[in-house]
């Protein structure tokens, strides 16, 4: 908010300054409100930049028909691009650059004015700035894509070696259990061969059955042990997946009740991290609603961006991951479209996804 309240002020700075020139038309105090209320638009260009962009170039027709003293094209509108293209919305914001330059040039043509002057000197210039404003937006966007998709990666990365460790783990369970059984089923044969005819060696080999079934819980107890020191994610691990995705310059809102079973907790967790995920890597919206609530023993669970509906449900096995994870515990998840954008929703029957 203090960011935008400074571009506010700077901007109806500028314009005031520029037109305090009285380069033509009329000055007076209608000029500096004419500014004042160009710069007041900005507060709102993160939250609406498109309706914003549409009323800074309306602003400036507005201004000019009113016989004001001139201020330009670009620099009126250079931070309402600037928002616009930062939002994503780079075709809006080259269809209203082109616009005002436009009927700007066409405006000043009929007047009479001097063909060089104002397409080959003036125009030229305007339009170098508008284009300097959207490819900044642009860049600023990518950077914070880029960022957030970083720090997915080293997620997933971490990820994969905690999988990798899990079937180093599970292939020496496999080995060493199944080699502990196969010692105690031979052994318990033999006692069952030697006990009516050698009572002494059917005791010994009963022995060996204790032993290799000792060393085989013994083994069993260590891997479980192991597995159980890495904990299940749960929604208070939500924090920082939401801080990710408002780094990347998304606007989330949260509406999370707590979840008491810590393996529906889990699922909720693992399903919003995959979709928000997939909105970081394939929308181009700029909000994000995250919610999760119980309903009569139902946990219930949303995530919804306004980016256009053309589907992260293509990103990949993702979601077709957690749509067998929610499916196997007695739950429903679907994806698709909206009317203002797309939506990943799943139900959950509490204790069920142990």
């Amino acid at each position: 908010m203090l960011v935008d309240g400074a571009v506010a002020t700077g901007v109806a700075g500028v314009l005031a300054l520029i037109a305090s020139a009285d380069l033509g038309g009329r000055g007076g105090i209608g000029a500096y409100l004419g500014a004042a209320a160009l710069g007041a638009l900005m507060l709102g260009r993160r939250r609406h930049s498109r309706t914003v962009l549409i009323l800074t170039v309306l602003g400036l027709f507005a201004y000019y028909a009113a016989g004001f003293p001139a201020i330009g094209v670009a620099v009126p509108v250079a931070a309402a691009l600037y928002s616009a293209a930062e939002a994503g919305h780079r075709r809006i914001a080259v269809a209203a650059a082109l616009v005002a330059l436009v009927v700007s040039v066409v405006f000043r043509l009929r007047e009479g004015q001097d063909f060089g002057l104002v397409v080959l000197y003036d125009g030229i210039g305007h339009l170098a700035l508008m284009a300097a404003a959207i490819v900044l937006g642009e860049l600023v966007r990518a950077r914070r894509r880029i960022a957030a998709l970083t720090g997915r990666q080293i997620a997933l990365e971490a990820g994969r070696r905690v999988h990798e460790h899990n079937q180093e783990l599970s292939r020496e369970l496999h080995d060493s259990i199944g080699h502990a059984l196969t010692v105690a089923a031979i052994q318990a044969n033999v006692a069952r061969q030697e006990a009516p005819h050698r009572p002494d060696a059917a005791v010994a080999a009963l022995d060996h059955v204790a032993r290799a079934l000792s060393d085989a819980l013994a083994e069993l107890r260590s891997t479980v042990r192991t597995l159980r020191a890495g904990p299940e994610p749960s929604l208070g691990d939500l924090g920082a997946l939401i801080d990710t995705a408002r780094d990347a310059g998304f606007r989330v809102r949260t509406a999370i009740e707590p979840v008491e079973d810590p393996a529906t907790a889990a699922t909720a967790y693992r399903l919003v991290r995959e979709a928000v995920t997939n909105v970081l890597r394939h929308s181009a919206g700029r909000s994000i609603a995250v919610e999760i609530r119980e309903d009569d023993g139902v946990v219930l669970v949303s995530v919804e961006d306004d980016g256009s509906p053309s589907g992260p449900e293509a990103a990949g096995a993702g979601l077709t991951g957690l749509r067998e994870r929610v499916t196997a515990a007695g739950g429903r998840l679907d994806a698709g479209p909206v009317a203002h954008g797309w939506r990943v929703s799943a139900a959950l029957p509490l204790g069920a996804a142990r």
